[in-house]
């Protein structure tokens, strides 16, 4: 079984949205790991052989100190015995350590890349879920803190190194400690076990009342997380607004709540700890006291007593590592379930049929939307667009023109009515099938970090370079490119800086004339180019072969007038339609816009738009 299929297995299973339990977020991590199973088979064969190589060596201590005093032997031994037998002893002891650290050591190293494996498999598993959830999931969640939880990479290590090579082998590890004790003298195990139930008990106490506050705690680094990025990416409007010292303060108070918090939980810790370590060092000093006095009445040997310190020493470190361990899975376990909530998210846009090849004809059908429940946005729609033409949709804001467009291209579902594409209803159709037909340039579209070249191959990888310069050419962008010593390999940064915004508008609109739809939206495409940038758009636009259908939606007459038709909307429902110079001879609201569009200002030089913002 693949590593994605054991994935989709294990969050098949999830419970109801919100925070996940421990059980479940282990439940997931057990199915990421099946397909390591004869991974980890060797990685615990390496931790126990590393455990029993420990746990001989007090053992070895004990024959050896015994030799060497020759105190209780009963029997005379030469000097040559005692040093033959010292060598086998120092010699065992260095085999022992070497062996069992290179068994440590190469579990860890299994163990390590066995977790990064895994953690690939479950942040790649929940950065394509959170990418196939619909639109309307991500409306009011901040992307750095999605981000924060998907990236959850410093989380599972510590899970898989703690299940794979410390729980079993410690158990194992108390328990033969345990035994050999009792095996050598019941005296003394049951003084060193004397103090191991009020210890274990403050172990548990600990565990629990650290639990308490995890989830707050993480929230508020998602939010601290998210603040530092909004304001980062809208640092002009930081700065247009003097508003650093307000976000640094702000930033301030949420992170010194947050460190608070953690410190908090650091002073419940240590108190917790000094009290284990009270009863450790206590039950250290009874059995030294007891085990000398049992030596003074020639009733143990020396080797005993060391024999038992060093055991009393591995007796307890098991438990502190596992009470540690225990604390330290549970911060793990939380953050890693915040990641983990993101599988329960959903149902994913669904898959569906392929839209058969056609001309563009799109048709809306007694369409209705809401975004809350009870305000319609979309009331009733009807209309149609004939293939090849070039329709606007007009309308004061808030009339739904958006709206409609992103029905189009289904990121939402239409509440009632049907959509058609060649006759093809897109309620049957899947969103991937949807968007390969239909593209898109809108106003908050992106560019990301890399060349220009790979901006405008997005959405269409296998795109050559002259399809790629043929689109930069007809976007407008060939005087760009001509001052630029790179041209179409010159990159560019994080959401499109070093280009202008309408350059970016520019990038996103050769974009999608290198993809050549069938269909091409543009939602106020051109909103931020200049009036003769825009000219050479529409231009370029008009002389498309093979020319796609287009649905235009602008607020500006220069966009509109040369459209084949035009709908104008008005509170979700068609006011008015038809040619341009119908509209115009009718007098209505478009006749209107013409008449605000005529009278605009003298359009600004080219050049200023040129350039780059700060």
């Amino acid at each position: 079984m693949s590593a994605n299929a054991s994935a989709q297995s294990a969050y098949a299973s999830a419970p109801p949205s919100g925070q996940p339990g421990a059980l479940h977020v282990l439940r997931v991590l057990y199915r990421l790991a099946i397909p390591y199973r004869r991974q980890f088979a060797v990685i615990m064969l390496l931790a126990f052989l590393a455990t029993a190589a420990d746990l001989a060596q007090p053992l070895i201590y004990k024959d050896a100190i015994n030799d060497v005093t020759g105190l209780f032997t009963g029997q005379s031994q030469s000097a040559a015995e005692t040093l033959r037998r010292l060598l086998i002893a120092v010699s065992l002891l260095f085999v022992s350590g070497t062996f069992g650290y290179f068994c440590s050591q190469r579990s860890d190293f299994l163990s390590s890349a066995v977790a990064s494996r895994m953690e690939s498999d479950l942040i790649v598993d929940t950065f394509g879920h959170v990418l196939r959830l619909p639109l309307s999931f991500f409306a009011r969640r901040p992307s750095a803190a999605l981000a924060k939880r998907i990236d959850q990479s410093d989380e599972v290590s510590p899970i898989i190194h703690a299940f794979s090579q410390q729980i079993a082998p410690e158990i194992i590890r108390l328990v033969a400690i345990c035994g050999i004790m009792f095996a050598q003298n019941w005296e003394m195990a049951l003084v060193s076990v004397s103090l191991l139930p009020p210890y274990l008990w403050i172990s548990r106490r600990a565990a629990l009342r650290l639990r308490t506050g995890l989830v707050p705690y993480h929230e508020m680094w998602e939010n601290i997380s998210a603040r530092i990025t909004d304001a980062i990416g809208a640092v002009k409007t930081v700065k247009l607004s003097g508003a650093e010292k307000r976000e640094e303060t702000r930033l301030r108070g949420e992170s010194r709540a947050a460190y608070d918090l953690y410190l908090g939980r650091i002073k419940t810790s240590q108190g917790y700890y000094l009290s284990q370590v009270v009863l450790s060092n206590l039950s250290r000093s009874l059995l030294l006291g007891y085990g000398g006095w049992l030596v003074l009445q020639h009733r143990l040997t020396p080797g005993d007593v060391v024999m038992f310190a060093a055991y009393l020493d591995r007796l307890y470190s098991p438990i502190d590592s596992l009470n540690g361990m225990m604390v330290n899975l549970q911060n793990n376990i939380a953050a890693l379930g915040r990641a983990i909530v993101l599988l329960d998210q959903g149902p994913p846009e669904q898959e569906g049929d392929d839209i058969p090849p056609g001309p563009g004809m799109v048709e809306f059908r007694d369409v209705r939307f809401s975004y809350k429940e009870g305000v319609e946005v979309l009331r009733g729609l009807n209309f149609s667009i004939a293939p090849g033409t070039i329709t606007a949709i007009a309308g004061p804001s808030g009339a739904g023109k958006t709206t409609a467009a992103d029905l189009l291209l289904k990121l939402f579902e239409p509440d009632s009515g049907e959509i058609l594409l060649d006759g093809h209803p897109l309620s049957k159709a899947g969103p991937a099938a949807v968007r390969r037909t239909v593209g898109v340039v809108a106003v908050d579209g992106a560019v990301f970090r890399g060349t220009i070249a790979d901006n405008i191959r997005y959405k269409r990888p296998d795109a050559t370079a002259a399809d790629v310069r043929e689109a930069a050419l007809a976007a407008g962008l060939g005087r760009v490119l001509a001052s630029l010593p790179d041209g179409l390999e010159t990159e560019i940064g994080e959401r499109g800086v070093g280009l202008s915004m309408g350059e970016r508008q520019r990038v996103q609109i050769a974009r999608m004339l290198a993809d050549k739809p069938r269909l091409l939206v543009l939602d106020e495409a051109t909103a931020n180019l200049d009036y003769a940038t825009e000219n050479e758009v529409r231009q370029a636009l008009a002389h498309l072969s093979p020319r796609p259908t287009m649905l235009v939606i602008a607020h500006r007459y220069t966009m509109i007038r040369d459209a084949d038709h035009v709908i104008v909307l008005k509170s979700g429902e068609v006011l008015e339609q038809g040619s341009p110079e119908e509209l115009l001879a009718r007098g209505g609201w478009f006749a209107e816009l013409a008449q605000a569009g005529a009278t605009d200002p003298a359009p600004p030089a080219p050049a200023a738009e040129e350039e780059e913002e700060a």
